[in-house]
């Protein structure tokens, strides 16, 4: 199946269209995607079918039909016949034990990589520089079946010269090779080098920044990137707050403040990922948006009402994971007006919802550390 209006909005610029500009596009794209899965997904066809929705009729984001992240858990749904399956991704597992499993032919895949590419440039910029990987060497290495922390890291890769893990296993605990991460640092340090250094929230704080502080050793890497995802809970419950993060992680590392990045995203939805601004906000691509619905009524809220983040783009067509609704709260910051020159939904997450106990790959990976 041909999706001539999503291809027409993958021509464009992560953030330059307004909104006026935009909904047009976007709403035909989504249709055209809802109606695909509606076709070829029978469980997402008897979703639709049990709330009245019609995918080639509806005219407000609001009302396509959204699929909890749980659902993943269940099954492996599929939009597409067994036979093109081309990847299976995994998340990470919750409590319960239960990965999502999200499926994927060549065309989404490759249609997910581009996406990511282009939001990850857009912030990093064209240049390929050298990784500092918070993690160990398997971490890395290319698999069929690929879990989501190594999907992480592995898909941030592209855009280096060459990458370097620093976390070293023993006994099946994990620490911090310092000998190794201050060897890449004082190097790059001594070069002028602009690097790049990607960690899970916790561990790069706990393990490196944290550690370093009470040293009272810094390096000076202006222009380097610091890189996190995931991992705030055992943050919060030791008073760590993202502003505390980016300044502690500036005085380290010698770098702006806006050079301090943390990456959101989710598995159901890979290929879509949220890095915050210089204004440490985010921003929905030309090719997604967000809604936020209350968690009783889970009817849409307006700007600046917390309430459950939902997913849209169409970027997704190998598995019905066009519009998700998350365990995460969040609210809309603003549209087209953030400072930082960007176009398009700026919103903020502020966390899981509190009925909710789930680990991400972040929190699982803290602790395996000694």
């Amino acid at each position: 199946m041909e999706f001539k209006h999503l291809d027409t909005l993958l021509e464009h610029q992560p953030y330059e269209l307004r909104r006026s500009d935009k909904e047009p596009l976007f709403l035909e794209a989504m249709k055209a995607v809802a109606l695909h899965h509606y076709t070829n997904c029978k469980p997402y066809k008897t979703l639709c079918d049990k709330r009245g929705f019609d995918p080639e009729k509806f005219v407000r984001l609001s009302d396509l039909p959204y699929l909890p992240t749980s659902v993943f858990k269940d099954a492996l749904l599929l939009s597409i016949p067994e036979k093109d399956l081309f990847r299976e991704i995994n998340s990470s597992a919750t409590t319960t034990g239960r990965p999502s499993r999200i499926g994927l032919d060549k065309p989404t895949s490759l249609r997910q990589s581009k996406c990511f590419n282009r939001i990850v440039l857009e912030r990093l910029s064209n240049k390929r520089r050298k990784f500092a990987v918070l993690d160990v060497p398997e971490s890395i290495k290319r698999t069929s079946v690929v879990g989501a922390r190594s999907s992480t890291i592995r898909s941030l890769l592209f855009c280096a010269s060459e990458a370097h893990t620093c976390v070293e296993e023993v006994d099946g605990k994990f620490t911090i090779d310092e000998e190794r991460l201050d060897e890449l640092l004082m190097q790059a340090e001594k070069d002028g080098e602009q690097v790049v250094i990607f960690g899970f929230t916790y561990i790069l704080y706990a393990y490196v920044v944290r550690p370093l502080l009470q040293k009272s050793k810094t390096y000076n890497l202006n222009g380097s990137k610091i890189i996190h995802i995931g991992g705030w809970k055992k943050l919060e419950s030791e008073k760590v707050s993202p502003e505390k993060l980016i300044v502690d992680c500036s005085q380290v590392f010698g770098v702006k403040k806006g050079d301090v990045v943390d990456f959101y995203g989710f598995t159901e939805q890979s290929g879509m990922v949220y890095p915050t601004c210089e204004e440490v906000v985010r921003h929905m691509p030309v090719w997604g948006d967000v809604l936020a619905r209350d968690p009783l009524t889970l009817r849409p809220l307006p700007p600046g009402k917390e309430g459950l983040l939902q997913f849209i783009t169409p970027i997704q067509t190998s598995y019905p994971g066009h519009s998700v609704l998350t365990e995460d709260m969040g609210y809309i910051v603003g549209v087209d007006n953030c400072p930082c020159g960007r176009k398009g939904t700026a919103f903020k997450v502020v966390g899981r919802a509190k009925q909710v106990e789930v680990r991400g790959c972040g929190d699982i990976m803290a602790e395996k550390f000694a």
